[in-house]
């Protein structure tokens, strides 16, 4: 579908939801004032209200941290405050983006003995046979199909490091919001690590490794599978009350796997849960596909959950501009509210006009950002139900 076929289109929407026109901006970007310029010129000219910022990826910190190790590539540079300076006055909103669980997925191993990858081996998430994700190669990695070493989310230290992670950045950088990636496991073969282990033997009385829930009745594959939501939902439970303590109007977002089904069951990331009660305000779900179909069925998904809570994120990367916005356009005429783009790095110059035509004619309002919710304390207090 070409683009002016695309645009011409749009009049069957109706107005779309008050929403975001958002980019991922990968860290590394994030360089130097040079690079950091240039993609806020192409944000600016593509009509963008908010920037998902790269500022923690391998373990590593793209801003001034006393909790993580320095990025080398940034040497004295601080991308963060810089960003931020150039970018507010522009009218957009810029939410520190964090890897949660991926902390490492480099070929070498980290040098600096503070990386939690060297401080804290014995906190990463292990496969069916006890082996360590910090264990595998890269070629291990690509044949398991994940992406590198991948802390726990049943370890109470990751939490408290990932919540400290986020209220640095809360409490340091004028950030509207903090956006989680990579918090979720690796898939349905992790989490058989000794802290998992002896954590879902005490509560429900079985060891996964010895009596492998995962081809045992359905009673107990169904608790196992809700034991390890349960782990990754109070890792956002953590963050998100770090920030409350901080500043409750800093908003928690999440990318997350677009399949909510695959996400909960295969990835303990239930991200309908989290919106129901509250602890995020707002997702980003991953539907990175080129093939329409498959697009299109993502989007109906995502517009059926709490729709106006969701940024329907879509790639550049993979396929031309008009291919990724078919699925955007579904996205947005189920309600969805607003559009996420992967990434600004990939996008290109000459369809940063279109883009904003695009925004325009679907009636997204310039600076409109994603509603923020009082939810989550309305949970806090015990009145919403599952």
């Amino acid at each position: 579908m070409t683009i002016a076929l695309l645009l011409s289109l749009l009049s069957a929407l109706g107005p779309a939801r008050p929403g975001g026109r958002l980019f991922w901006v990968v860290r590394d970007g994030l360089t130097g004032r040079e690079s950091v310029e240039r993609l806020l010129s192409l944000a600016q000219n593509s009509g963008a209200d908010g920037l998902l910022v790269q500022v923690v990826g391998r373990g590593e910190a793209y801003y001034r941290s006393e909790v993580l190790p320095a990025a080398s590539p940034v040497g004295e540079f601080d991308p963060l405050g810089y960003l931020i300076a150039r970018a507010k006055p522009m009218g957009m909103q810029v939410h520190a983006w964090i890897n949660v669980f991926l902390v490492w997925s480099a070929p070498w191993e980290p040098t600096d003995s503070t990386h939690v990858y060297n401080s804290h081996p014995e906190w990463f998430t292990a496969d069916r046979r006890g082996r360590s994700t910090r264990d595998y190669t890269r070629q291990q990695c690509e044949e398991a199909g994940i992406v590198g070493a991948m802390l726990s989310p049943a370890v109470p230290g990751v939490r408290e490091l990932m919540a400290d992670v986020a209220g640095e950045l809360a409490r340091e950088y004028e950030v509207d919001g903090i956006h989680l990636d990579y918090v979720r496991y690796p898939s349905s073969s992790f989490g058989y690590e000794p802290a998992a282990r002896a954590g879902f033997l005490f509560e429900r009385g079985i060891d996964p490794a010895v009596s492998p829930v995962y081809s045992d009745t359905a009673d107990a594959a169904e608790s196992w599978t809700s034991w390890r939501q349960e782990q990754v939902t109070e890792t956002v439970v953590t963050i998100r009350a770090s920030l409350d303590r901080i500043d409750p109007a800093i908003r928690l977002s999440a990318a997350v796997i677009a399949d909510p089904y695959q996400a909960a069951g295969s990835f303990g990331c239930d991200w309908r849960s989290w919106l129901r009660k509250g602890l995020v305000d707002f997702v980003c779900p991953m539907a990175y596909t080129t093939n329409l179909q498959r697009a299109e069925d993502l989007a109906l998904m995502a517009g059926a959950v709490r729709p106006c809570s969701v940024v329907y994120g879509v790639a550049v990367y993979n396929q031309s501009l008009a291919s990724a916005l078919q699925g955007g356009m579904e996205a947005l005429r189920g309600g969805c509210g607003g559009l996420c783009l992967f990434s600004l790095n990939s996008m290109r110059e000459s369809d940063a006009s279109t883009l904003r035509r695009f925004w325009n004619d679907v009636s997204l309002p310039s600076r409109s950002g994603v509603p923020p919710t009082m939810m989550h304390r309305v949970w806090q207090q015990g009145r919403v139900e599952e």
